[in-house]
């Protein structure tokens, strides 16, 4: 498998320079102690007969009553539980309020890491097979004229990293009927999909968060992010030009974060 690589300092900004484009706890039950009454046997007493008497008998000692013994009641102190409420969507038990959480939050479907093959926009009629590109001899990102490029440098879907592509959004003079591939990702809102097909055939589902305009030079939106998101990076066709001059180029950053 191959490790995810990102390219840093200035490289990255000649990347962005040509990248246009959970029952509470039962009772306690509290078993009864009894007492098992003993009864007393009856006893005799026989009395030595004497030389001038004839023996006398002593008539059987009446039988004790077996006396009841009352059951004593022990006293326990409760078992204190933490108190647990239902979970209205999954049935799976939460602390209630207050109570500190002693797990941490469901974790993401696994994915096996993968290239990915398809990648799709349902808000926009996105669909378009990354072509997978690296650097060129003078260390800059290639990016496709036609097709939407994924950075090879950076992550793929399930590593948990950032997985960024390139696109241009503006049509080539000398093939004008050919669409660029980004033409329409600034049309994205937060809560919009992308999906994510791997090369082992499983689908990874992402939700835009964010979308920022930036200048070439601010490359940490390529960078590696600590948890896996999705990163497009078009040029919107929008420059700044002072004195007659093109000063600045400015990059739309779209990210979308994996939600399944």
């Amino acid at each position: 498998m191959r490790p995810c690589a990102f390219l840093l300092g200035g490289s990255l900004v000649a990347a962005l320079v040509v990248g246009c484009g959970r029952p509470a706890m039962p009772e306690q039950t509290i078993a009864e102690a009894s007492i098992t009454a003993t009864s007393i046997p009856p006893t005799a007493t026989n009395v030595p007969p004497t030389a001038t008497s004839a023996p006398t008998r002593i008539p059987p000692t009446a039988t004790v009553e077996p006396t009841s013994v009352p059951t004593p009641v022990p006293t326990v102190a409760p078992t204190v539980a933490p108190e647990v409420v239902a979970n209205d969507v999954n049935d799976q038990p939460q602390l209630a309020e207050g109570q500190a959480p002693s797990v941490h939050a469901q974790p993401v479907a696994a994915v096996e890491p993968a290239q990915p093959v398809q990648l799709s926009i349902p808000a926009i009629k996105l669909s378009y097979k990354p072509v997978s590109v690296g650097l060129d001899k003078n260390r800059v990102p290639v990016v496709p004229k036609h097709d939407v490029g994924w950075y090879n440098l950076s992550a793929m879907p399930g590593q948990g990293e950032n997985i960024v592509f390139w696109g241009h959004v503006l049509r080539f003079i000398a093939t004008p009927d050919i669409p660029a591939p980004f033409a329409r990702v600034k049309e994205l809102k937060a809560g919009d999909a992308i999906v994510l097909t791997t090369a082992k055939g499983q689908e990874v589902h992402y939700k835009v968060t964010q979308a920022v305009q930036v200048t070439p030079d601010q490359v940490k939106y390529i960078l590696p992010t600590g948890k896996e998101q999705v990163t497009l990076v078009s040029c919107i066709g929008d420059n700044v030009v002072a004195g007659g001059e093109l000063t600045k180029k400015f990059r739309l950053v779209t990210i979308a974060e994996r939600i399944n």
